[in-house]
């Protein structure tokens, strides 16, 4: 084979090959638009991480980031977005904890299965829970013990709490708290956290189980008391406050969470991508102010070790909710 011959073979061959590795190329190629999948209104911490994110996505994931708010059916209804989806990289979601480890135990018709339907990406957040209360509680109760002590010796009103939602994590942990501590409480689920301070800092109901977001602007008025932290370790943003298990209840342990999520047969290349630039765009100033703005503790966690994180939930939260009885139809 003369010269030309041979560069004319390498240049076909070179094209043969470029044609065989192209369906591969563009799974890599990221989308124009990439979208944030939130389950919530605009306004709420969760749309507030999402828009911070996608500030920080932005020319990483895709030339342009845009949040999707899709509300409704608590959370469900985002979920069901993505399951719909193209597998192309456009679409994620962005969801807590609950919908994935707990409301499986706890509707009787869900449209879709957690480990099968979703791929986990990336943890992004850790969400702290509390028991609080308001001035429907007298100024001797401080503490869990001191709490508990107020509830069992006076009227049955005394065991209402307050939760941002029916069938969620702090529902749960409302219903553990009873448990743990002898009495039979009152549930009062509300939609959201704020309706539910506003009714604990007017006296309406006496405590509540929340995510400290909504508790420490009202701190420093007195009005509002936490009383315990249900994760195992302190939060750092009430260092002073200790957990339920230091104070004598070991199964009061509980953490929402946010969590980034894509369809399963997402392409690999598109996921790394992402993963890679929700864990960068947690070491950015801007994504962790707004964090801390929200009182919300960065994760990074990579999706293998989220997906063992789920896992582990499901399994613990199917023996509570197995005792606790609690069940939705819709």
């Amino acid at each position: 084979m003369d010269m030309c011959g041979r560069r004319a073979w390498l240049r076909g061959a070179a094209g043969a090959g470029l044609v065989a590795a192209w369906p591969a190329l563009a799974q890599q190629k990221p989308p124009g638009v990439a979208k944030l999948v939130v389950g919530f209104p605009a306004g709420g911490s969760i749309d507030a991480v999402a828009r911070r994110l996608a500030d920080s996505l932005r020319a990483v994931v895709a030339d342009t980031v845009i949040v999707d708010n899709r509300p409704g059916a608590g959370g469900r209804i985002a979920i069901d977005a993505l399951r719909r989806a193209p597998a192309d990289g456009e679409q994620w979601l962005i969801t807590p904890g609950s919908m994935l480890v707990i409301y499986p135990h706890v509707y009787k018709k869900l449209n879709y299965e957690p480990q099968r339907d979703l791929l986990p990406v990336a943890q992004i957040a850790d969400v702290p829970l509390a028991l609080a209360v308001g001035p429907g509680a007298p100024a001797s109760v401080v503490d869990v013990p001191s709490y508990l002590a107020w509830v069992k010796s006076g009227a049955a009103t005394h065991g209402v709490i307050g939760t941002p939602a029916a069938g969620n994590i702090t529902h749960f942990l409302a219903f553990l708290i009873g448990k743990s501590g002898g009495f039979s409480p009152q549930y009062v689920p509300y939609r959201g956290s704020a309706p539910a301070i506003n009714d604990l800092l007017g006296g309406q109901i006496p405590a509540v189980v929340n995510p400290l977001t909504e508790m420490l602007p009202h701190l420093p008025s007195g009005k509002l008391r936490v009383l315990g932290v249900t994760a195992r370790q302190r939060s750092a943003f009430l260092p002073q406050v200790p957990t339920f298990v230091e104070q004598g209840h070991p199964t009061v342990v509980g953490s929402e969470w946010m969590g980034m999520f894509a369809r399963p047969d997402t392409p690999a290349p598109l996921v790394q991508r992402m993963a890679a630039g929700v864990r960068d765009a947690l070491k950015t100033p801007a994504v962790l102010e707004a964090l801390q703005k929200l009182a919300l503790e960065p994760a990074g966690t990579d999706g293998p070790r989220l997906a063992r994180r789920i896992g582990e939930e499901l399994a613990g939260w199917r023996e509570v909710s197995r005792v606790f009885g609690f069940q939705l139809d819709e």
